[in-house]
């Protein structure tokens, strides 16, 4: 089993109670802020991920640490956020928040009927081609919203590649490729 599957593993019941905790304060909004806010930290800084994630250093340290976070960026956390980083801290669990971010922000789209789509294409995509895409995999899928996450990736040549959760749809030149080149391995041999 991967490293990020164990990860992922072990993120669910926490993101799982996270939400909980949210629901039952009537705080979902409140903590997804925080939530988004702090993984954009934690994605920006690798310095304070490598620290959370020592042994060497003291779970009182890395209180500390958080808590400059939060004065240093002017953060505005919840008190059931705070709570929920410190039971990570005493669980020596930090360094998988923003795996437990993301899990956690997967279950508040799931209950709010957000589908997250990660738009990769071959060009940076337009105003009105977001739209686009965002409109039809909207229809398609029958969520309310639909929040694109998207890459450029020029090996794709052209068009793109949408993935939602586990189904990925492929509109781009080197998957037509592909196709064709399997299609006329199988109808000349």
């Amino acid at each position: 089993m991967s490293n990020k599957m164990i990860a992922s593993k072990i993120a669910a019941p926490y993101a799982s109670a996270l939400l909980d905790l949210a629901i039952s304060t009537h705080t979902v909004d409140f903590i997804t802020a925080d939530v988004n806010e702090l993984l954009q930290i934690f994605k920006e800084n690798k310095d304070l991920v490598d620290y959370l994630s020592n042994p060497l250093y003291s779970k009182t340290s890395k209180s500390s640490v958080l808590y400059t976070i939060y004065t240093q960026f002017e953060l505005d956390i919840s008190l059931n956020t705070q709570r929920f980083l410190r039971l990570l801290i005493q669980r020596s669990r930090i360094e998988m928040f923003p795996v437990i971010a993301e899990k956690f922000l997967q279950q508040v789209y799931d209950l709010a009927e957000i589908k997250i789509a990660k738009v990769t294409s071959a060009f940076p995509l337009s105003e009105e081609q977001s739209t686009k895409i965002s409109d039809q995999l909207r229809n398609s899928t029958g969520a309310k919203e639909i929040k694109m996450v998207t890459n450029v990736d020029k090996t794709l040549l052209g068009g793109f590649q949408v993935q939602i959760g586990s189904n990925i749809i492929d509109c781009s030149i080197k998957g037509q490729l592909k196709e064709l080149a399997a299609k006329l391995e199988t109808t000349l041999f």
